[in-house]
């Protein structure tokens, strides 16, 4: 009875309340602190498309930027993993904030943790930000879909906007996350929209520096794309459980598997027995919407699965070979031919990154070797035992935010649609293309004193925290 109350009252509930707080929020801006000088913002815009803004700039927005480059994000193509990456912090625990915990042998996080707020941004990447909108807030842009999607991503610009021009930082980094559901939810339509609002306000702020005799320079990128495309599910736990595997949540039966759930996204993280990690390697390779699966054999060589074929990724610090064990999954033969006709693979059959980077920029899976063992090395605590990208316009998720929610965009997998997001910047040029991990020098996120983290919303209507927990079940 609760359940089915409380999922007419919220969204109606949120609707109105979204509606209101980000007009009540430009109605009463603070003015601009008079500072003088020079002052920086660095921006994230969390899963905003390469492709939008190119568009976005053929339209005449953001005229004061210079040519965006392209962001090639981690994989998977997750927040978690491409921010850790970016800002140069510890491992996150998770690829998502629902994720297998293998000390405790369970699934831990997901709604409740972003209910409560703490876990969500308490020391994790999001506190290493001068503005980040509270957790509660965020989830509200699934609910009321694509209403709820829309107000919640005016509200977080109005919230940052508010944010900077009470703080007398030069330097400000601000984290817009409502821009990854807005996409996801409303598409490129909705998402164009918001960044005309959002050109209009960073002129705003630039105009205003000017009329006080400083200069404000700004900086955006955002961490993953979204591709936009009509989405269907990937039916992986059925393929697992009539091939003999247990899909359960902790691993206690022989042939058990762990399937993480959580939103709808191009990419899935298996966790399984180091003896079954073969067999289900092919079982997901062979099911429909599945691109390939990798598993690593040892710290320095992955193997990957495809219906092409199967190939074996090596390395060597940071030298990285491609190896094709019968029909080229990764397409990389081609790429291995050119790198060897200009002399850049040694007599052990290696390459530097920075050589398979140059070779891999408009390839279609860019800087493959790097990435793949980025996504069982590096960037997250509980690495996976197993990687499965999906095909464009497949994606595999939580069965809750798919009753919620249609996606008309997603992120996660190796391909450059969910791979590849921007950055753009007033003061810089990051030419054709750029790696994660170069943003922090190239932004000098790391030589800056930060501001006290504002986080807006901490104090927001009781009404909705309780909807929000009868939703979710919790007491």
């Amino acid at each position: 009875m609760r359940w089915r109350w409380s999922r007419f009252v919220l969204p109606g509930y949120l609707m109105a309340c979204c509606a209101i707080l980000p007009v009540h929020g430009w109605l009463n801006d603070s003015p601009l602190v008079e500072t003088g000088g020079k002052r920086r913002i660095v921006l994230v815009l969390d899963g905003v498309p390469y492709e939008t803004i190119v568009k976005m700039r053929g339209e005449g927005l953001f005229r004061r930027f210079r040519a965006p480059a392209r962001m090639i994000s981690t994989f998977p193509s997750l927040t978690n993993p491409a921010m850790i990456e970016i800002l140069g912090m510890p491992d996150s625990p998770g690829y998502e904030d629902h994720y297998f915990d293998r000390t405790r042998n369970r699934l831990v996080g997901g709604l409740q943790d972003r209910i409560r707020g703490g876990k969500f941004i308490q020391g994790t990447f999001r506190q290493t930000f001068d503005y980040h909108a509270s957790a509660l807030k965020g989830s509200f842009a699934y609910l009321a879909a694509p209403v709820g999607a829309i107000s919640v991503a005016q509200w977080d610009l109005a919230s940052f906007r508010q944010a900077f021009r009470r703080s007398n930082a030069p330097f400000f980094v601000g984290y817009l996350g409502a821009t990854d559901s807005l996409t996801h939810l409303g598409g490129e339509p909705a998402i164009k929209d918001f960044l005309s609002t959002l050109d209009q306000t960073l002129d705003e702020l630039m105009d205003e520096a000017e009329r006080h005799g400083g200069r404000l320079e700004i900086e955006i990128f955002s961490d993953h794309g979204n591709r936009y495309d009509e989405y269907r599910g990937v039916k992986l736990n059925a393929a697992l459980e009539k091939a003999g595997f247990v899909v359960e949540k902790s691993l206690r039966h022989p042939r058990g598997v762990v399937l993480p759930r959580y939103g709808l996204v191009g990419a899935s993280e298996l966790f399984t027995a180091p003896e079954n990690k073969v067999r289900v390697a092919e079982v997901s390779a062979a099911t429909e919407g599945v691109d390939f699966a990798a598993y690593p054999v040892n710290g320095n060589v992955i193997e990957i699965v495809s219906r092409r074929g199967r190939a074996r990724l090596s390395r060597e610090g940071d030298h990285y070979g491609y190896e094709d064990l019968g029909g080229d999954p990764l397409g990389l033969n081609d790429v291995v031919g050119r790198l060897k006709a200009r002399g850049a693979i040694d007599a052990n059959g290696y390459a530097d990154r920075d050589d398979w980077w140059k070779e891999t920029r408009s390839h279609r899976y860019i800087d493959a070797p790097r990435r793949l063992f980025g996504g069982f090395h590096s960037h997250v605590a509980n690495r996976a035992d197993l990687l499965v990208s999906y095909e464009d316009g497949y994606l595999l998720g939580s069965p809750f935010m798919g009753f919620m929610a249609r996606m008309v965009a997603t992120h996660g997998n190796l391909l450059p649609g969910e791979t590849e997001g921007f950055a753009m910047s007033t003061r810089q040029t990051f030419g054709e293309a750029v790696r994660g991990y170069e943003l922090t020098q190239l932004l000098e996120l790391n030589q800056r004193n930060r501001a006290d983290l504002l986080i807006n919303g901490v104090g927001h209507c009781e009404a909705g925290v309780l909807l929000a927990k009868s939703l979710a079940g919790v007491e």
